[in-house]
């Protein structure tokens, strides 16, 4: 039976991958180790030698363990879906902004800076928002509201030593995702309790893909050459849109199970072909 590494992410994929060994590890308790050209990943519980890996590893801080597994996995040349490659070039914010920029599609506009120091530089509007660094899930994010709450960030963020983001606020009426796998593609769209969008989702609804969303979303697809992508999108009352950014890992609450099966289904072609 071949064995199908996942790493991080959903608890269900042993149930949608019955066929196959499917064994479940987090990122930050692993060690990897590339052996006459085999792959190695080990933690307390046991040493896997994987056949295909599932890259599920999603909120949390992107580290240098991350980069070097993805170029280990590359280098043993097992099956992962994303593929190392796709999954580098949205490793960083700034080189997933890059990418959506390059494209002409219409992300929201946005300054950076790399140190705190040149923040006085930036001239915005209240309210806007402002990130740190290259955290996913709504994390080093906050609204900034009046000239009080900015001086206060601005001393906060004098002691960071990451990259720092400023974007104007949209008050949107509708958070989007579009999501493609293969050749097939969903959208829904959400409610979250807050401000940020795709945080704290109460409410799901899919709907019918717009078909120049879609064609957005395929070009992007193959522009960096991804198995599973979404954009997440911003609607304001005026009906413009506003991507937010593309996800490779994207999460897949609040649609049906069908994607679940659509996914695992493209990497047991990449495995047994």
């Amino acid at each position: 039976m071949k064995t199908i590494l996942v790493v991080n992410g959903e608890k269900y994929w042993k149930d949608i991958l019955p066929a196959y060994n499917v064994v479940q590890k987090s990122i930050q308790h692993t060690s990897w180790i590339l052996k006459s050209g085999k792959l190695h990943v080990a933690d307390a519980e046991s040493v896997v030698q994987p056949d295909a890996i599932l890259w599920r590893v999603g909120a949390i801080k992107p580290t240098e363990l991350q980069r070097t597994a993805l170029n280990l996995i590359e280098l043993a040349g097992i099956p992962c879906v994303n593929s190392p490659a796709t999954l580098k070039i949205g490793y960083d914010r700034l080189s997933m902004l890059a990418t959506i920029k390059s494209l002409g599609l219409p992300v929201i506009d946005f300054n950076v800076v790399t140190k705190s120091t040149h923040l006085k530089n930036i001239k915005i509007d209240f309210p806007f928002v402002v990130k740190v660094g290259n955290y996913h899930g709504g994390y080093g994010k906050v609204l900034v509201e009046d000239a009080q709450k900015w001086q206060d960030i601005k001393d906060l963020l004098f002691v960071t030593e990451y990259y720092i983001t400023i974007e104007p606020y949209i008050k949107y009426v509708r958070d989007i995702r579009y999501i493609a796998i293969n050749d097939k593609v969903w959208a829904m769209s959400r409610k979250g309790k807050f401000w940020k969008a795709n945080i704290e989702t109460t409410d799901f609804e899919e709907f019918a893909p717009e078909e120049s969303l879609v064609n957005d979303l395929k070009r992007l697809q193959n522009a960096i050459k991804a198995d599973i992508i979404a954009i997440d999108i911003l609607e304001e009352e005026n009906g413009k849109l506003h991507i937010v950014e593309y996800n490779d890992i994207p999460g897949l609450s609040g649609f049906t199970d069908e994607l679940k099966y659509e996914l695992a289904a493209v990497l047991t072609r990449a495995l047994e072909h």
